[in-house]
């Protein structure tokens, strides 16, 4: 998990360096974590630092943190050329009227929901749900790539188009509580949602471990005994998602629980021996 937290802490880095010249902004206004009411975007009181705008030929960094569930009203400014939109702090951000649009990143627990997005040179970091209605890869840039956390995913209500220009990689779970030690299943997570894909195909690219670890990928769908497979995935299209299958293998406990596991067997040979 460490190991994850610092790749994440890595790109959040590489990508504050790349936008040093960004007008960084953060949305201070109302709603809480039941909340749902609409605010204006163009209200400069609900920004740390003036409303979202470009500069010098540059998008904003706009950041929502620990803003609850906010519908925030207006067209969102062109972030794209070193700007984007952070969503963390479990917070759930409906945004109306955005177009071309930079790097995205949604932390574990949030959503975004935007309205027609045309993808510019972006990286989109998920680890929570990114929610599109109209998704584009627009011609202009080099493309998108759309890196997936542990618990990411991107849902898109109509086909993406230009889509020859949109990477998929990320992490995955690889690891569970609730096998024992040495068992393992394959496991299929869904990563897009979407009505089809038009101008070509996404590129699949490569899958980590949550730990960091390299994983291999498979040549063919995996299938039989899950053992068999371990540290091995496969990702497709299926129809119009693109999924994962992965093997999960049971967790080995954490110190403090294999300690305490070992100090209740212990007591328990020690009643039955004075027994």
């Amino acid at each position: 998990m460490k190991k994850t937290l610092s790749i994440a802490a890595m790109l959040c880095g590489l990508c504050v360096c790349a936008n040093a010249a960004s007008m960084v902004t953060e949305w201070t206004g109302g709603a809480g974590p039941t909340e749902g009411n609409t605010y204006e975007l163009g209200n400069a009181d609900n920004w740390s630092n003036g409303v979202p705008s470009r500069g010098n030929g540059q998008g904003p960094d706009v950041i929502f943190n620990n803003s609850g569930t906010v519908n925030v009203n207006g067209s969102m400014v062109d972030t794209s050329d070193g700007g984007g939109i952070t969503v963390t702090g479990n917070s759930n951000v409906t945004v109306g009227g955005t177009r071309y649009m930079g790097n995205v990143t949604v932390g574990s627990g949030s959503i975004l929901n935007l309205g027609q997005v045309d993808f510019k040179s972006s990286d989109i970091t998920l680890d929570g749900a990114l929610n599109l209605t109209v998704c584009g890869i627009d011609s202009g840039g080099d493309g998108a790539r759309l890196v997936f956390g542990i618990g990411g995913i991107m849902n898109v209500n109509q086909k993406i188009w230009g889509a020859s220009s949109f990477s998929v990689s990320g992490l995955l779970a690889t690891t569970s509580a609730d096998l024992t030690v040495g068992e393992f299943q394959f496991v299929t997570r869904t990563l897009v949602n979407s009505a089809g894909f038009e101008g070509g195909d996404i590129s699949l690219g490569e899958f980590l471990a949550e730990d960091g670890s390299s994983l291999t990928k498979a040549s063919a769908k995996m299938e039989g005994d899950a053992a068999d497979y371990q540290g091995q995935y496969y990702v497709y299209k299926d129809g119009n998602t693109i999924k994962v299958q992965y093997v999960v293998g049971g967790a080995v406990p954490e110190p403090a629980t294999a300690t305490l596991s070992l100090l209740g067997l212990a007591a328990l040979m020690l009643r039955r021996r004075r027994a």
